[in-house]
């Protein structure tokens, strides 16, 4: 559909999903109807919220836990990181199944695996326990991303893969927002134990759901049996001779701890900082993430519209990045501000543009593999993502253990964004197919599933 046509209106996500005959493109063929393929994405949205919202939990319960377990903050960071260590190795191993197995068994089996994690957390004693229990979490949800990013690569119209990104990225900040006061509430209500509970068990009721799409929907079953048996299995060690794949590694190793600092820290920074108690802290730090949600629509929106009026997948992903890498270190202000309001707006816009740069930058596994390498060259870049975020947790634990202050964590943090977009467009050059051994672009990326 051509800007200004005119014609009966639609959602902007049904406009980006409708299928390939009526959008007249000859290298992709749609496998789902366009309802089927909206409440697949849907479906999607709902394992990445649920997906954050137990991850979480330990976050807003800092407060809390570090006074029942008398912990510093570099006991603290360690738990964290015991989550995180963990994910880095679970997010590569966690592409390759979701390549062997494809997205219904992987996905299912991830899911179940970190929500019965979830409700485990509930019997910790100490700080071992909860660190144990953390590290059993991630190597489930390590699962996720990879599982939709592949999924997109599939079965989504190529522009609007973004937009489609976009949605399903969004679930980390609709968790993330809704963790804080759902979770606040059941622990006031019923104790932190039982906040574990309820949580973990919502993604069973994601999995009964999950089954009952795929029993009405055999084609995707079949899609994927297609997929697996026309192309031939790509090691580790293939794709990582490509420089495409070190540029997305590098892309989330030095971006991403910028979102996890807000994850896990900005709860902690509220109560010692800002002297906000546990319920304080529920009524406002959702709301940093309510924008980065909005962010995730409106960065996939804007990719849509900018390629539908002709500009290149390399154009747009790096205007995107751009964007996000010289906004995004506003977020350093919010160490200095003397309000709360002026603190929450200043984290607010830091996230609503970096989201700018994680849509783009969980793009380019599509962008530069065909379908069957996505979700593991998705799970090396996220092994990237958490090895820097796992590096920079400690290293913000440490700080504030030596300097008793933000200051020189939020001034940190905000200098990556910078230093990513640098390094990142020096390995990503021009955004296209990958072309080499193994890869035969016309025949990968275009031939009908």
């Amino acid at each position: 559909m051509r800007l200004g046509a005119r014609g009966p209106r639609r959602s902007i996500l049904t406009e980006a999903l409708m299928t390939s005959d009526e959008r007249h493109d000859g290298g992709f063929r749609a496998v789902f109807t366009r309802p089927a393929l909206i409440l697949l994405v849907a479906l999607l949205f709902g394992e990445t919220t649920i997906n954050f919202i137990d991850r979480q939990v330990v976050s807003v319960l800092a407060p809390t836990l570090r006074g029942e377990f008398h912990l510093s903050n570099s006991q603290y960071a360690a738990i964290v990181n015991a989550f995180l260590a963990t994910y880095a190795l679970s997010y590569t191993f966690a592409g390759w199944v979701l390549d062997q197995l494809g997205v219904g068994r992987g996905l299912t089996a991830a899911i179940a695996w970190w929500s019965g994690a979830g409700m485990l957390t509930s019997l910790a004693r100490g700080p071992l326990s909860l660190g144990a229990f953390r590290s059993l979490l991630a190597v489930g949800e390590g699962g996720a991303w990879p599982a939709f990013a592949k999924a997109v690569a599939l079965w989504v119209p190529p522009e609007a893969r973004t937009l489609a990104i976009g949605v399903c990225n969004s679930g980390s900040s609709v968790g993330a927002m809704l963790a804080p006061p759902m979770v606040a509430w059941i622990t006031l209500h019923a104790g932190w134990r039982a906040a574990f509970l309820a949580t973990g068990s919502i993604g069973f009721l994601w999995v009964a759901a999950f089954q009952l799409f795929r029993k009405f929907h055999p084609e995707m079953a079949h899609a994927e049996r297609t997929v697996a048996a026309r192309g031939g299995d790509l090691s580790w060690r293939a794709l990582l001779r490509y420089r495409q794949t070190w540029a997305v590694f590098v892309c989330r190793f030095l971006a991403d701890p910028l979102w996890y600092f807000y994850i896990f820290w900005i709860p902690e920074f509220l109560a010692r900082e800002r002297g906000l108690n546990l319920a304080a802290i529920g009524a406002v730090a959702w709301i940093p993430f309510l924008v980065a949600d909005l962010s995730n629509f409106a960065g996939g929106y804007l990719t849509l519209r900018l390629q539908r009026r002709g500009w290149s997948v390399n154009r747009t992903r790096k205007t995107l990045m751009a964007m996000a890498a010289v906004l995004s270190p506003v977020g350093i202000f919010a160490v200095f501000a003397h309000s709360l309001f002026w603190t929450i707006g200043s984290i607010s816009v830091a996230i609503f543009f970096w989201m700018f740069w994680s849509i783009s930058v969980h793009s380019l596994p599509g962008d530069y593999f065909p379908p069957r390498a996505v979700a593991s060259v998705y799970g090396i870049a996220g092994t990237g993502s958490t090895v820097g975020s796992v590096i920079s947790t400690q290293a913000v634990g440490i700080t504030l253990d030596l300097t008793h202050s933000y200051a020189p964590v939020f001034v940190g943090i905000g200098v990556l964004m910078p230093i990513a977009m640098l390094a990142g467009f020096a390995l990503m050059r021009k955004v296209e197919p990958v072309r080499g051994a193994g890869f035969q672009p016309a025949a990968d990326f275009n031939r009908p599933i």
